[in-house]
């Protein structure tokens, strides 16, 4: 029997993964739950097990290669099938006529049958291995975007397994042939020409290609500047009364709870509030519908030892008490710090925190984490001489200030809302009493 492994399905908003690695070579034995190969889903990496024990007998997509859920990507041989014996490969396609061969040559030697069989078989391989052409989606979708036919296509030597055409093979087919054929005599471009200074060395440059989370990054960024249109608004808080609580309180909910008191869930919890409030922040657009989400997603942005960024996601996060959203947000920051967060952890936000002033940035105007509309960026906290007014006149205070800044998409929220929803944080923050914390 032949084993289909299909591309599965990682979460509920995952509709297609990369293959990053492939475990097994074809004609290798595999076992039940050994890894077969490693697939990438926007910037999660997960290792998918094989499905059953048997032979591999075929890889039927390349390493890097970007395929839709639920499509067949190897056939595993089980140890009933025909093709783990030395002629594994033959086409099982050709079962029916074989019976129908031995039922009009009963009567010629067993021998005679098998020869006869073995070349109907290779005839049948040699068939579907010169007809079939095989090309990855992500190769059809760039062949149709650049108006690549599919004669055209052919006509491009792949260098993936088995001479299949993969990404880079078609992207260098459209940098060669959109490139502008050059003169039979060069002129040497001014910045080609050096000098040869004594005691002096010209560095060179180098060149690194990008890894798979920054060009998932890249797109997410770019495909975000494209479709939303960005706005900024920006709110000074006095932040001082939390300073000191925080101060007070964090040596005893460290002991207690064991997780590090920080200022991270006190800003979320404030955003979570203003929501409420404001709701038509925690929205999103399909088209020309406004989907208006009842849940409250907190996506919270983790920088990562690789400098590239990840967005886990806090569930329902309106649901959970000050305690949960402290163990939430630092369990989500450890797991993404050490490549643990499952695919459905980085999916689904309705609302982002980003948080650029813990690496000492005053303010931020970071891009929209689609299908949000709103994202919230964090400055740093710095002490400042403050004018504030007492019953005795105008007086300045040595304060601790800290700079909101809110991004918000015009298409759905005008100036007027994201400020007052920006008003309401600094409300909120700048009234904050720390009951909530429970020590």
């Amino acid at each position: 029997m032949i084993v289909d492994v299909l591309m599965p399905k990682m979460g509920e908003s995952i509709t297609e993964g990369t293959i990053v690695e492939w475990k097994k070579s074809v004609g290798e034995m595999i076992a039940k739950d050994e890894t077969l190969l490693e697939i990438s889903t926007d910037k999660v990496d997960s290792e998918i097990p094989c499905p059953t024990e048997g032979k591999v007998l075929e890889l039927l997509f390349d390493k890097n290669d970007t395929v839709e859920v639920n499509t067949v990507i190897a056939r595993i041989g089980t140890e009933d099938s025909d093709t783990l014996d030395s002629n594994d490969s033959k086409d099982t396609t050709i079962d029916s006529e074989n019976n129908v061969e031995e039922n009009i040559i009963e009567e010629i030697s067993k021998e005679k049958v098998n020869v006869e069989k073995e070349t109907v078989s290779k005839i049948n391989d040699n068939i579907s291995k010169k007809d079939r052409v095989f090309y990855s989606p992500l190769v059809k979708n760039i062949a149709k975007k650049e108006g690549v036919s599919l004669d055209e296509l052919s006509t491009i030597k792949g260098s993936g397994n088995g001479g299949r055409v993969n990404k880079n093979d078609i992207l260098n087919y459209i940098d060669s042939r959109n490139s502008t054929p050059k003169s039979s005599v060069e002129m040497p471009h001014p910045a080609s020409v050096t000098t040869d200074y004594s005691n002096s060395d010209q560095l060179k440059d180098s060149i690194e290609e990008m890894d798979r989370v920054r060009i998932k990054i890249a797109e997410h960024m770019v495909n975000s500047k494209n479709i939303s249109a960005h706005v900024y608004t920006t709110s000074e808080v006095d932040v001082t009364n939390i300073v000191n609580i925080r101060n007070n309180k964090k040596d005893a909910f460290l002991n207690k709870n064991n997780i590090k008191l920080t200022y991270t869930p006190i800003v979320v919890a404030a955003c979570i509030k203003a929501i409420q409030e404001y709701p038509l922040m925690n929205a999103s657009i399909d088209g020309t519908n406004i989907v208006h989400h009842q849940n409250i997603n907190m996506g919270i942005a983790v920088a990562l030892p690789d400098n590239n960024l990840i967005v886990p996601v806090i569930k329902e996060s309106e649901e959970k008490n000050f305690l949960g959203l402290s163990r939430n947000i630092d369990l989500y920051a450890k797991k993404a710090r050490s490549n643990a967060l499952a695919a459905d952890d980085i999916f689904g936000s309705t609302f982002t925190v980003t948080n650029p002033g813990i690496f000492g940035g005053l303010f931020g105007m970071p891009i929209i984490n689609q299908p949000n509309v709103g994202i919230l960026s964090v400055g740093s906290i710095e002490k400042r001489p403050v004018v504030k007014e007492t019953e005795y006149g105008d007086a300045v205070f040595v304060r601790y200030m800290l700079y909101l800044t809110l991004g918000y998409d015009h298409r759905l929220i005008d100036g007027a809302y994201g400020t007052k929803f920006l008003s309401k944080i600094k409300e909120l923050l700048e009234n904050y009493d720390g009951n909530e914390i429970i020590i």
